[in-house]
């Protein structure tokens, strides 16, 4: 379970092929040839890759001997690998990491906010997580504090198989936890929802999942229960579907809490690009929001489909598919 923010858009996917990564355009015609180091010794999880290494704002991370730069879509090394760690550009900024504090820079390589956070996330909507001390807060592009750090934790999560995010606001609000329980922040860092939740989740098609006790249920922008706690577990809403656990299956709701598709499944993420992953009897394949299989159970492993296209696995093989269940690029390894 993770977060999912909108990202900007993906104009090259990367493969992995021989543990290095090359990267290919919507087509499936290979751009840059395989030539950039894979992390460790295992071949880079595609199902992370679109995120972690896909081109945004025109740049794509990239690891250099042990050290972190950008590269152009043209495979050019466009910022130097200056770097410890670095993530991916976000409305202009990224963030990347010097010894153990974390700052942004900007496309030109140049730090727009100096290192100085203990962790970070990416922007969005003008505003970024950033925890220092402990707690979190949320910037602007100057790094100057929006919402100072007071929070033991901020998040934004939904079921979603590509990316981990920190805290983001969506619909305006944000979930933050004070004394050990959850409540929802506005952008002035003022409680509308003020804590009583065990977990909670963002707000995605004006509902957001909760935890009371052992269960979860939706809340609206008010705070008021639109579904009553009742499952083992959730993801967001997407395509006015939201998956949910009921007896150890997962199945997907409506918007009353009504079931969609029954529980069926043994694992299942949110709706992204009109399709959803689901996990039968050890194969993953892609239902619609009506439930119905578009792409049959038959991958090892899966990623979300982001502009049309999906990462999928079967044994050591990875390759796209599009929304049809075409294969853009081959499965290779």
């Amino acid at each position: 379970m993770s977060a999912r923010m909108q990202h900007a858009k993906v104009t090259l996917f990367p493969f992995v092929q021989n543990n290095r990564i090359g990267y290919i355009d919507r087509s499936g015609e290979v751009v840059l040839t395989p030539q950039f180091e894979a992390e460790g010794k295992n071949k880079l999880p595609l199902a992370n890759a679109i995120t972690a290494r896909g081109f945004r704002d025109g740049l794509a991370p990239m690891k250099v001997g042990r050290q972190w730069g950008y590269i152009d879509s043209k495979g050019k090394l466009e910022i130097s690998p200056d770097f410890d760690q670095a993530g991916a550009f976000q409305e202009g900024l990224a963030p990347v990491r010097v010894g153990d504090r974390w700052g942004y820079i900007d496309r030109g390589g140049k730090f727009a906010v100096n290192p100085q956070f203990d962790d970070v996330g990416l922007f969005s909507g003008g505003f970024a997580p950033v925890r220092r001390d402990g707690k979190w807060g949320f910037i602007d592009k100057t790094g100057e504090y929006l919402v100072r750090p007071q929070f033991e934790a901020v998040t934004g999560r939904r079921l979603s198989q590509t990316d981990s995010e920190h805290g983001h606001f969506a619909e305006g609000l944000v979930g933050a936890r004070v004394g050990g329980l959850w409540g929802y922040i506005d952008k002035t860092g003022t409680f509308t929802i003020n804590p009583q939740f065990d977990d909670a989740h963002s707000f995605f098609e004006g509902l957001a999942a909760v935890k009371m006790g052992d269960k979860w249920g939706f809340i609206d922008r008010k705070g008021d229960f639109a579904i009553n706690p009742q499952f083992e577990e959730v993801g967001g809403f997407g395509n006015h579907a939201a998956p949910a656990k009921h007896k150890d299956l997962w199945g997907y709701i409506d918007k009353k809490g009504h079931w969609i598709a029954n529980p069926q499944f043994e694992d299942a993420y949110s709706f992204f690009d009109g399709l959803a992953s689901v996990k039968f009897n050890g194969q993953w394949g892609f239902i619609d929001p009506a439930g119905i299989y578009v792409i049959n159970p038959e991958f090892d492993e899966v990623g979300d489909f982001e502009d049309g296209l999906a990462p999928v696995r079967i044994e050591n093989k990875w390759g796209y598919l599009d929304k049809e269940g075409k294969y853009i690029l081959s499965p290779v390894n």
